[in-house]
């Protein structure tokens, strides 16, 4: 089978970008291994934050950082996260409480660098709490294989515009708040969209039902493979 078509069947975007750089995201900024957060419904400490408070909700996140010893940290992929999203009921009606993101947990107005070259497919601003906030998603072809990454929570106004062509290691965000970052705590979510994602209108997708999770290779493959620190 063609080397390719084998990338796009299975969505194995670490075979497809085999050996092509990636840019670290903050560049040199994260020192150190993550502090891995557990904000799953098993961790009755997620019942405690704030979500309609910014300051208090950030500074209980990071505090948890500072106690770490930690200088950033992770929330995981394909994590649940009900407990989390319990003050949003169309979520949690809809069982959409598995995150597709990568979340990496770091200060207000820390810079962000492109991957990958791209081109800026889309960028907005969701203003419900709960949301986005400031929101990028660029389109990457590498070897044949197109790709989106979205990046939301960001400080706007933003640095770019949707058609605008970047370089692999060219600044183009920085880390939002308070409404800027949807009323989350600071830090980028990393996610990967297929152009089927895209085509079926689950752009604005950051959480995923059971039933729909057999296919999220599909739609919403693991972003690991793009972040490098």
């Amino acid at each position: 089978m063609d080397y390719y078509i084998l990338c796009n069947i299975f969505m194995y975007y670490p075979l497809c970008l085999n050996g092509v750089n990636i840019h670290p995201l903050f560049g040199n900024f994260l020192k150190g291994a993550p502090y891995i957060f557990d904000f799953s419904s098993n961790n009755p400490k997620t019942l405690e934050y704030n979500l309609f408070d910014f300051a208090e909700f950030n500074d209980m996140v990071f505090d948890e950082l500072d106690d770490s010893s930690h200088q950033w940290g992770i929330g995981r992929y394909l994590e649940e996260r009900k407990s989390l999203l319990r003050a949003y009921p169309n979520i949690i009606e809809e069982q959409r409480y598995y995150h597709l993101g990568l979340d990496i947990i770091v200060p207000y107005d820390t810079p962000m660098f492109s991957p990958l070259d791209a081109e800026v497919y889309k960028t907005g601003k969701e203003t419900m709490v709960g949301n986005y906030g400031g929101y990028i998603i660029l389109k990457h072809s590498v070897n044949g294989v197109v790709f989106f990454s979205l990046y939301g929570h960001l400080k706007t106004p933003l640095q770019v515009n949707s058609g605008d062509k970047i370089k692999a290691g060219q600044k183009f965000a920085h880390i939002g708040q308070e409404s800027d970052s949807g009323g989350w705590f600071c830090h980028v979510h990393l996610q990967i969209l297929t152009q089927q994602a895209i085509d079926e209108g689950y752009v604005d997708w950051g959480y995923i039902s059971p039933a729909l999770l057999p296919k999220v290779e599909t739609y919403f493959p693991s972003p690991y493979f793009l972040f490098k620190y």
